[in-house]
């Protein structure tokens, strides 16, 4: 077996046990560590919007919200498929 493909196979096994090491966790355990809260610039400076229809909606998040979120509309090329 060549280096690079030995260095990847015990990355896969060293995975694998994390994963089994992080299955023997209580539930909750694996719950409350299990999820990385990051902020949202806009979003979380309210505690909600309304809006009246959906155009108004997508409106405002390609006005306030970054790119990086993920609200803008997808580009032309990607939109048909």
């Amino acid at each position: 077996m060549s280096q690079p493909s030995r260095k990847r196979e015990d990355w896969r096994k060293q995975w694998r046990a994390q994963c089994r090491r992080q299955l023997n966790r209580p539930t909750l355990s694996r719950i409350k560590y299990g999820f990385a809260y990051v902020y949202k610039p806009v979003l979380d400076d309210s505690p909600s919007r309304a809006f009246g229809t959906m155009a108004e909606y997508r409106r405002w998040c390609r006005m306030k919200l970054p790119r990086y979120l993920g609200y803008w509309p997808a580009p032309a090329q990607h939109a048909g498929k």
